[in-house]
């Protein structure tokens, strides 16, 4: 009896363990089989996540690339505007250069237009006379051989003669001898030194427009004399020709004490 209940209990006790295992089996199955099927999906969503997390670097990648280049061409493109600023601003003031030169250029013209008819002595000299002389000394021809040569170098230039005396004398005939004496002035410029005789001219004034006082033997002298001038208009005058006194040295004429005559 003993024994049979105890194969009985242990019959049941073997199914039990059995029908345990055999739901065991069953649940571990399931719950695999559940896991498998919510991972499956996680898995192709990671991967296409994955896939997605790829082609976005791709993307910006691509996007730093371009956004490099167009920043790089950017660069470019202000290097070059900037290039074309500074040239437009060098062409603007080579313009004003240019604009202020024309106006001074035309300035200039007119100023000289103005001043064409403006004439002014750019050398001078006295040549001295003995007592009723009219003949020039070697002195004299020195000093016209200056003028003459100051007067080589000039394009536009006239030269002025004017002949005097003392108020010794008669005052025609003081006049006929100042002319003499600007005569002999003219002939020696034009004849030995090739000055055209469009270029010269001259007046005997006599007595008239002393240089100094004829109450002095040395204001007599003084006033038997040519005055020679160089003339140029105001624009063609320099500054190397400066006005010169050149005198001779024909002073020791005696006076004539019968009938006097300067």
């Amino acid at each position: 009896m003993d024994v049979q209940r105890s194969r009985q209990f242990a019959t049941a006790g073997v199914t039990f363990c059995l029908v345990f295992l055999s739901a065991g089996c069953a649940t571990k199955k399931y719950v695999q089989s559940n896991i498998q099927s919510n991972i499956h999906p996680l898995e192709v969503k990671l991967d296409n996540t994955n896939k997605q997390v790829a082609e976005n670097g791709e993307r910006i990648t691509d996007l730093d690339k371009k956004t490099e280049k167009e920043i790089s061409q950017a660069q470019t493109s202000a290097d070059a505007a900037n290039q074309l600023a500074n040239r437009a601003q060098q062409s603007a003031m080579d313009a004003r250069g240019l604009a202020q030169q024309g106006i001074s250029d035309a300035a200039a013209v007119k100023q000289e237009v103005e001043n064409a008819d403006n004439f002014q002595s750019v050398k001078k000299a006295t040549i001295l006379f003995g007592f009723n002389k009219s003949k020039l000394s070697p002195e004299d021809i020195e000093t016209l051989d200056s003028l003459a040569q100051t007067a080589s170098g000039m394009k536009h230039y006239a030269i002025e003669v004017r002949g005097f005396t003392d108020n010794v004398g008669a005052k025609p005939y003081n006049l006929q001898l100042s002319r003499k004496r600007a005569d002999a002035v003219v002939r020696y410029l034009t004849l030995d030194k090739q000055i055209p005789i469009v270029r010269v001219y001259s007046v005997g004034y006599g007595e008239d427009d002393p240089a100094a006082p004829n109450k002095t033997r040395d204001g007599r002298e003084q006033n038997r004399r040519v005055d020679v001038s160089i003339l140029a208009p105001q624009s063609s005058a320099t500054a190397e020709a400066q006005p010169e006194q050149g005198t001779s040295s024909e002073t020791q004429a005696q006076q004539s004490t019968s009938n006097p005559q300067p």
